[in-house]
C-alpha cells in the first residue's frame, strides 16, 4: 500500500493516477464542523436538518464540506461555488461546466470513518466498512453473493470468515457504485475474489460481469485491524495513493483551519 501523509504542498493528480483518501470523523471539533457547513450548499444544508440524530448529521456536514476542500484542492474551484450534478440514482459529478480537469470521485461513510476517491476522465467506486459482528452473516451472503463467492467465503477459517465477508462486500459495493446504478444493479451478476488482508495489505484483480466481455479493475484493501475496502475502475491505474493526515504532525482540524 502506497500510503502518504498529508502536508501543506500542492497536491496534483496525474493521468491515470488514483487518490484514495480517509478520514477519521471523531476528532473534527465543533469549530472545524462550523467552518464546514458554511461551504455546504442552501440544498445540502436543507438534507442536514433533516437528520434525526446530531451525529448522523454532523458526520453528513464533515463528509460533504471535506469533499468540497479536496474538490477546491484539485480544481480551484471555490468550495461553496462547487455546484454537483446527479445521474438517475443519485451519484454526483462536479457539474460539466465547472469540471475543466474532469475530475471524478466517489466516496463512502461508515461508522466514524470516511473513505473518498479521485480520478481523472473516467468513473470510479469506492466502499469502506467497519468490521463489525453481523448476526447470521452466513445467510447474508447466501441471499446477495454469487454461487463463486459463497464457495470462496467457505475457504476461510471460522475465525476470519467474517473479514472475508466484509472483503466481498466492498468489493461488491465499490463495482455497483462504479456502475452508477447502486443497489438496483443484480449482485449476482458479477463475482468478485475474495483473498485474506493484513492491515496495510491490498490486492489486485479483474471483475467480469456475467454475459459480458468487459473486465473492471478492482483493488481491495484493508486500512486497520477494523477496516477493509476497495475502489473498482474501468482499468488499472498508473498508481494508487493512500492520503491520511497525521494527528500528531498535521491534524484534519489544522487542514480545515487553513483553508478558511
Amino acid at each position: 500500500m502506497n500510503n502518504r501523509v498529508f502536508n501543506k504542498k500542492d497536491i496534483s493528480l496525474n493521468e491515470r493516477e488514483v487518490h484514495i483518501w480517509n478520514f477519521e470523523l471523531e476528532g473534527i471539533t465543533d469549530s472545524s464542523k462550523n467552518k464546514l457547513k458554511e461551504i455546504l450548499s442552501k440544498d445540502e444544508l436543507a438534507r442536514a436538518a433533516k437528520f434525526k440524530f446530531d451525529i448522523d448529521r454532523d458526520k453528513y456536514i464533515c463528509g460533504i464540506g471535506l469533499l468540497r476542500l479536496l474538490i477546491n484542492m484539485y480544481t480551484n474551484i471555490l468550495p461553496k461555488l462547487i455546484s454537483f450534478e446527479y445521474n438517475k440514482f443519485g451519484k454526483p459529478e462536479v457539474s460539466k461546466e465547472q469540471n475543466n480537469t474532469n475530475l471524478r470521485f466517489n466516496m463512502s461513510h461508515s461508522q466514524d470513518m470516511l473513505c473518498i476517491g479521485f480520478i481523472k476522465d473516467e468513473p470510479i467506486g469506492v466502499d469502506i466498512e467497519v468490521i463489525k459482528p453481523i448476526k447470521d452473516f452466513q445467510d447474508v451472503a447466501n441471499n446477495f453473493f454469487s454461487d463463486s463467492e459463497i464457495q470462496q467465503l467457505k475457504t476461510f477459517t471460522e475465525e476470519k470468515s467474517l473479514e472475508g465477508f466484509y472483503t466481498c462486500w466492498t468489493g461488491k459495493e465499490s463495482f455497483i457504485k462504479f456502475s452508477g446504478e447502486g443497489l438496483s444493479y443484480p449482485l449476482k451478476d458479477f463475482d468478485v475474489q475474495i483473498k485474506e488482508l493484513k492491515v496495510s495489505d491490498t490486492y489486485t484483480y479483474k471483475l467480469r460481469v456475467k454475459k459480458s466481455e468487459k473486465n473492471y479493475f478492482v483493488e481491495a484493501f484493508r486500512l486497520n485491524d477494523n477496516l477493509v475496502g476497495a475502489y473498482t475502475l474501468n482499468a488499472e491505474p498508473v498508481e494508487t495513493i493512500f492520503w491520511a493526515f497525521d494527528e500528531s504532525r498535521y491534524p484534519i482540524n489544522k487542514f480545515i483551519d487553513d483553508e478558511f
